[in-house]
């Protein structure tokens, strides 16, 4: 396995909580910061939600045609008038 570096920015409380969660586990922030990671990942794939219990109004968007020529004439002639 190749060993990269990744910097983020987190919460001083969740840093704190991951420091506090390596030192019971007996492991260094790096090596617990990987393994919760990957658990992470691995509860993602696992879960296995769909759309369909996400959206569950069943709502759908409208998709709005765009204006006409004409709409757009009338726009800039109110955007020219605010000038």
């Amino acid at each position: 396995m190749t060993s990269a570096i990744l910097n983020v920015k987190i919460d001083a409380a969740l840093k704190e909580q991951l420091r506090h969660y390596a030192e019971v586990n007996n492991e260094n922030l790096s090596t617990a910061t990987e393994k919760l990671l990957q658990l992470a990942f691995q509860a993602v794939e696992e879960s296995d939600v769909s759309g369909h219990e996400i959206d569950n109004q069943h709502t759908e968007e409208e998709s709005a045609a765009p204006f006409t020529a004409k709409e757009i004439k009338g726009l800039r002639k109110l955007l020219k008038k605010k000038k």
